[in-house]
């Protein structure tokens, strides 16, 4: 019996001995003196063992167990501050060690993020009026706006048309003066190709050809309903789309490659938009509106 109440005696010595020694205090900010939740205090020994860890408080304050006497040091983590560490320093039997810790803020170099943005090319009134966004959402049709003239810079109206593909620009007999514009027409089956129908704000100014020429019969098919093509009449002085309109005064453009993409306000499918159509709208127009 005696030697049951001997070792009851030295267990219950080792337990007190084990809660005896402890680490407590406060987390504060060095700037403000204010108290830190959210912290993590570790306690280790001097071979960098983990003896155990604490969650600061609202109010800052934080407590561990040491399982026994001997040398330890304390870490202290906060995201936004600089890990600080305590020690080494002694814990005897039955000792404790109070210590505020003031972090010292810490700013994080995060990598660089590099975000690119296309700007949304302005709506304007005049355009939505006469349907030219509606249009854009389908799938016929090439539409050139007032963002793709100004990235190009083109000295004539004839150098917008030359980034559309199809779309051939055939110089006039003074260089590229008096330069006219040329489709491939709906009469495919001819093998030819012709002058589009040209409106400028909802006019038509050229009215094109009625049907294919081909270069290769070395005559007219028929002639065009404004002019007989592709030999102009030497003695009539021609208009070329160059001389109506400059790329300054153009708001955009539609072109409509063959008859059957001509949508119906503009003609639709007729014997006058076989070889396409071109709708040039002005910026004089979108003031007008």
């Amino acid at each position: 019996m005696r030697r049951v109440l001997v070792l009851a005696a030295l267990l219950l010595a080792s337990a007190r001995m084990a809660e005896a020694q402890r680490v407590h205090g406060r987390l504060v900010d060095l700037a403000t003196g204010t108290a830190l939740e959210g912290g993590l205090v570790t306690l280790r020994t001097v071979r960098g063992e983990r003896v155990g860890s604490a969650a600061v408080t609202a109010a800052g304050q934080f407590e561990i167990r040491a399982p026994g006497p001997g040398l330890y040091y304390v870490e202290v983590n906060r995201i936004g501050y600089r890990l600080l560490r305590d020690g080494p320093f002694e814990l005897e039997e039955d000792g404790e060690r109070e210590a505020v810790y003031s972090l010292e803020r810490q700013a994080y170099q995060l990598a660089p993020i590099e975000v690119e943005a296309k700007r949304v090319a302005e709506r304007t009134r005049y355009l939505e009026q006469v349907g030219f966004y509606e249009r854009q959402k389908s799938d016929f049709g090439h539409f050139v706006t007032r963002e793709d003239i100004e990235a190009r810079q083109p000295h004539r109206f004839t150098d917008i048309m030359g980034m559309i593909p199809g779309v051939r620009v055939i110089p006039g007999a003074a260089g590229s003066a008096g330069a006219s514009l040329q489709l491939r027409g709906s009469l495919l089956s001819h093998g030819g190709i012709c002058h589009p129908q040209v409106l400028i704000d909802g006019l038509v100014v050229i009215r094109g050809t009625a049907r294919p020429w081909r270069p290769d019969d070395g005559k007219r098919a028929d002639r065009a309903t404004e002019q007989a093509l592709p030999e102009p009449d030497p003695n009539r002085e021609q208009v070329s789309i160059d001389d109506l309109v400059m790329p300054d005064d153009v708001e955009a453009v539609e072109v409509f490659r063959s008859g059957v993409q001509v949508p119906a306000r503009f003609g639709g499918t007729s014997s006058s938009t076989q070889c396409g159509v071109i709708i040039i709208w002005t910026r004089r127009g979108h003031r007008d509106s």
